[in-house]
Parts: structure tokens; sequence; C-alpha cells
């Protein structure tokens, strides 16, 4: 036997496909699929390599890959990532984390064993622990209200005039049993602030970060509750291998030339994995990681028989997807069935052709997958900032066309600052 290999991966498919092609290479080779586990696996067995995918639940693979390196007795591991989550900032962070080898998904089954061997054959305050999952239990309201406060990417040039669809970028809120969940904060947050504090009604809230790219942010540090006495704002998103989440709220704050010390309200941070949560009395939510460069979470909120989903960032292939790109099959179970899908759907079909593989859909290619995937209603997201309203207007045309045309039961919106949706 030329070595042991350990191999992570969630996935089955590839999984299975993957240790077997290492075993047909005369590898001794062990599938392990739950991540969290896979580390002192690492540690007790210390094996020549390890085979990381990304996207996975409980730790993904670069974080994975980071404690592997950080990790006295297992640093000599070498790390080879294999994933369809190729984006070239993926992979610059892979190499930056001490990933030794980056192969993308689907790989070349005739050769993949031959780079694998020709890579052993060379030398050889904190953030707290997120709720724990628990059973929902009855609430006293059963729908789920959302308002749109923003809807808008930030592009390299952003359009000056004004939109029907709005400018804010992206802020979403949910009202449900007399509580407020925000997601994401970017300029949108700012109106959604602006209306709490004049109402006086909502003192805890809950906000979820996909990401911390400028337009998910870029609207925290005046958020005017932050600036209350008397509130309480949670703010829960994904830990990055090399930065907290507390450093990056810090970094918010004082971008905006502030201090974090300086913000009134009561301030706990939660930092999330690819796991279910018992967020509220009634109300479970599960963030997942989505198909978008860095580390990027979507989110799905349950309550009373309800489901529905928020991923303002996510590339789904479409017709161009593979066997061994997993993401579009991984996110269509997660959807399957939804009573609202809030999703990316940034450009149109012809710009797609030209900015593809950069963590964003075609509207087109959205519709199609939440008509395939049984989804009651769904919301086009995250408008490109360059489009004008006579855009939208026909990307609105043509996607109800397109659901008469395919017979999907469907019903349809195009995102704007003010809408509502209750669910």
């Amino acid at each position: 036997m030329p070595g042991k290999i350990i191999v992570v991966d969630d996935d089955p498919i590839v999984g299975n496909l993957t240790r077997e092609l290492l075993a047909d290479a005369g590898y001794e080779v062990q599938l392990i699929s739950d991540s969290m586990v896979a580390l002192e696996a690492i540690k007790a067995q210390k094996p020549l390599l390890a085979v990381l995918d990304i996207l996975m639940p409980g730790i993904d693979g670069l974080t994975l890959c980071h404690q592997i390196k950080n990790e006295p007795t297992t640093q000599a591991v070498k790390v080879a990532i294999v994933s369809g989550k190729a984006f070239h900032a993926d992979r610059q962070r892979a190499a930056k984390y001490g990933a030794d080898l980056f192969i993308e998904k689907p790989y070349d089954i005739e050769n993949f064993g031959a780079m694998i061997s020709g890579l052993i054959g060379g030398a050889v305050p904190a953030p707290k622990a997120a709720p724990a999952p628990a059973p929902m239990a009855a609430v006293a309201e059963p729908k789920l209200h959302f308002t749109i406060w923003g809807c808008r990417s930030l592009s390299p040039i952003k359009a000056g005039e004004s939109s029907a669809y709005g400018r804010a970028s992206s802020c979403v809120s949910l009202e449900t049993g007399g509580h407020m969940l925000i997601f994401d904060a970017g300029t949108g947050i700012q109106g959604l602030g602006e209306k709490l504090v004049r109402s006086n009604k909502h003192k805890a809230l809950w906000l979820f970060l996909t990401q911390f790219n400028q337009d998910h942010v870029e609207g925290l540090a005046s958020f005017a509750c932050a600036r209350q006495p008397g509130y309480t704002l949670n703010i829960s998103g994904a830990n990055d291998p090399d930065i907290s989440l507390q450093d990056r709220i810090a970094e918010i704050f004082e971008t905006a030339s502030s201090k974090l010390g300086d913000v009134q309200c009561a301030f706990e941070l939660y930092e999330m994995k690819e796991e279910s949560y018992d967020i509220l009395p009634g109300l479970k939510l599960t963030s997942f990681f989505a198909n978008h460069p860095g580390t990027t979470l979507g989110f799905i909120v349950e309550s009373e028989g309800r489901k529905t989903i928020y991923c303002p960032d996510s590339e789904i292939y479409g017709e161009r997807g593979t066997a061994l790109q997993d993401y579009d099959e991984k996110l269509g179970a997660l959807c399957a069935g939804a009573d609202l899908l809030i999703h990316d759907g940034r450009y149109t079909d012809a710009d797609y052709q030209t900015r593809k593989d950069n963590g964003h859909s075609s509207w087109v290619s959205t519709v199609k997958f939440a008509g395939r995937n049984k989804v009651k209603r769904l919301v086009l997201f995250h408008h490109d900032d360059q489009y004008s309203d006579k855009v939208l207007d026909s990307i609105d045309a043509q996607a109800r066309a397109l659901i008469a045309e395919k017979g999907y039961a469907l019903d349809f919106a195009m995102a704007r600052e003010g809408l509502k949706i209750s669910v």
C-alpha cells in the first residue's frame, strides 16, 4: 500500500467515486461523510493525504483545511481540495490556508488518480455558540410577513437614476409571532431602522448575514437601532477560517469611522455553520453554504408547516450542470415544495454568458429551477445595479411568459423596495 488517504465529502455519489478511484490506484482509503468528526480522525490516523470538498454541513472544507494545517500534529498531512465551488477567490483562499492541490469538479476520472499520486509522490469577545437545535413548537401567529428593504447588487459602474425597484442593497425583514428577523444589512437596513425606532415596537432583533461583501453589510454601521439603548441586536453569520465574526463586525463599524464600543444597544454574536437552529419558539432556521465565492450562507425559515428560503448570492448551473456538480441537486432538495424562495436572479441570460462562474445566476436558470422543484412562490432578487427599469420590466415580462410556457404552478414577482409578502 502506498499510503492512507481520508476523503471527506458529504455527497455519497462523488465521495464513493473518489474513494473507488483512489482504491483502484492502490491506496488505503477511508470515506468520512460527517465533516464534524473528520479532524479527529485525521489527528488519530495521520494519513498521507486528506481530500476535502468545500460545501459540507458542519465544517466547510476550507475551514477544515485551515485547521489541519494549523494543528501541529497534522500540519504535515497533504490536503487536496476537490470541489465544484471553484471560483478564483476560493482557489486563492485554499492556497492561503495551505491546500497542496485544488481539483475542480467534475474532475477527469481517467487522470484523477495520477494527479493525486503526483501530489503524494512529492515531499512526503469570542463569539458564542449558536443556539442548540431543538424541536419546533406551535406559535400563535402562523403567517410569516416579509418586507423587501433593498434588493440591488453593487456593480463596477453604479447607475445614478432613480428606480421603481429601488437602489438600496440587500435587506429583507421577517415579522412573525411578535418577533423581527432581518436578513442582510445592505443600505436597505437604514430605512428599516428608521421605521423600527419610530414604531418603538421590536426591541429584540435577529440579524442574519449571508456574507460580508459590501452590499450585504454597508448599512450596518448606520442602523438606527444599533445607536439606541434598549435594543438587543443578535448578529449571526459564518466565520472564515482566518477571521472571527467579532473581528468582521468590528471592521464594519471602524470602516464607518466609528467603533464597536460606540454601539448603544445590547450586542450578541453567534457563529453559524451549516446546521438547523431553534432561534425562536416555533421557528426553525437552517443555514446552508451557497455557491458563491467565499463563505456565503443561505437561510431556510420553517414555521407552522411553512418553508421559506432566502438565498441572494447563489449560482445555479442549470443546463450546464453535471452529476458531479451537485449544487443544483443539493439546493433543489432544500427548496423542494417551498412556499417562498427569494433567490439570486442577477443577470439576463445574455449577460450571464459572459459573467458566469462569478457566483450569480441568470433569471432564466432561477425560474426553471424554481419550477422544477415545485416552489410555490418565487421572488427574483439581487438585481444588477446597472440595469435600468426598462431592463428589469423586460425580465419580469419574459419570466412570466416562461412560467406560462412551461406550465409551472409558480407565483412570481420581481423584488422591489417596499414589496410585502405574507406566507
